[in-house]
């Protein structure tokens, strides 16, 4: 398949990739570091708005994903034999690597716990990794349907995955667990890994790249809606929030639809407005695969060297783990892909965008097989 060049995509997912690092930082570092839980209560307030806003990091990767399927593919609507196999050799095996290293503490309380995280970790997604999971059933929809999606009415495909979107959704975020086997865990967290939770991110985001100039002209001529709508949509967010109207805390709400599309136009639109993308900006797009994977490690390992020598730095703490488990991330990816092995255990450098000088907008490389998307 041809390489494509989409200077906007390797810009919002190297701002999804820190968004979701820097919520995991919040979040973790509020509930495992124990003087954090002693500042005051306007600083609590102000992170757990923080992460609430960040939600937007997981859907805006089933964006990018489906966005660069309708992109890659606008013209050739022949899907290559090899389009499962990349996927799966880059993105699914050291998804299966990440499955079992995760599961690693529970050996310590049994060997019966050890493979049984490793056997939810994989096949239910019971750990962060789980967006793998959803996006591998969206290549399948893309195999099976591609023709479909390409002669329906795209209005009409995006108003009833919206429908579908919203119903989904809204039959957990409002209704209390059935009397039925596991259902308390199918209602906290199972029921983000099908595909239903997410169709309108996919549908939407493949017609936009399929017909991306006409999107482009759009979000210019309408640009001041575009640079005002997060804020709006944040505000909207925070007071049901805050309000107690929607409560839960992930990205499976259903304001949190309306808010990501609100936040991925304006950085698609601030993107084709930069002379050129920033060097730190093309680098975390890189390795943003290999961040999604390892950050949590290397956070876990900060937070336990946090506890046991009593470091206190209040709440840069939350700041170090960002970075930290960020460059630790990036440091660890670069090395294990010197070897030929490593890029199936925490998945592949773009090797190719690393190589490009800066350049200006509308012409920076993107890697239509990328393991981040």
């Amino acid at each position: 398949m041809k390489k494509k060049h989409v200077n906007e995509i390797s810009f919002l997912r190297s701002i999804a990739c820190l968004s979701i690092v820097l919520l995991h930082s919040i979040v973790w570092g509020m509930e495992y570091i124990g003087f954090l839980s002693d500042l005051p209560s306007y600083s609590k307030t102000l992170l757990d708005s923080i992460t609430v806003f960040l939600y937007y990091g997981t859907p805006t990767f089933i964006f990018i994903t489906a966005f660069i399927l309708g992109y890659s593919f606008r013209e050739n609507g022949n899907i290559p034999k090899s389009f499962l196999t990349k996927r799966l050799k880059f993105i699914l095996i050291p998804y299966l690597f990440m499955a079992v290293l995760y599961a690693t503490p529970y050996s310590l309380v049994s060997v019966e716990q050890f493979f049984l995280k490793i056997v939810l970790n994989i096949f239910i997604g019971d750990f962060h990794a789980y967006f793998v999971l959803i996006i591998f059933q969206f290549y399948l929809l893309f195999v099976l349907f591609k023709n479909w999606l390409d002669t329906y009415s795209p209005i009409r495909v995006i108003l009833f995955s919206l429908f579908v979107n919203v119903m989904y959704l809204s039959f957990f975020n409002f209704t209390n667990p059935i009397d039925i086997v596991f259902s308390d865990y199918i209602w906290e967290r199972f029921y983000w890994i099908p595909f239903p939770g997410w169709i309108f991110y996919f549908s939407l985001a493949y017609y936009i790249g399929r017909h991306y100039r006409i999107f482009t002209h759009y979000i210019s001529k309408y640009r001041t809606f575009v640079l005002v709508a997060p804020f709006l949509t944040g505000i909207i967010l925070l007071y049901l929030y805050h309000s107690g109207l929607i409560t839960i805390h992930s990205s499976k709400r259903i304001d949190i639809i309306f808010h990501t599309l609100s936040v991925i136009v304006f950085v698609l639109y601030v993107a084709r407005n930069l002379k050129t993308i920033p060097p730190l900006f093309l680098s975390i797009n890189k390795y943003s695969y290999g961040i999604y994977l390892l950050h949590t490690c290397f956070m876990s390992v900060l937070i336990v060297l946090f506890r046991y020598f009593s470091i206190n730095f209040g709440i840069f703490t939350i700041l170090i783990l960002f970075v930290g488990s960020t460059v630790a991330s990036m440091v660890s990816v670069y090395y294990m892909n010197r070897f030929p092995f490593g890029k199936y255990i925490v998945g592949k450098v773009d090797i190719n965008t690393a190589s490009l000088p800066p350049v200006k907008s509308k012409s920076i490389y993107v890697n239509t097989n990328s393991s981040s998307s």
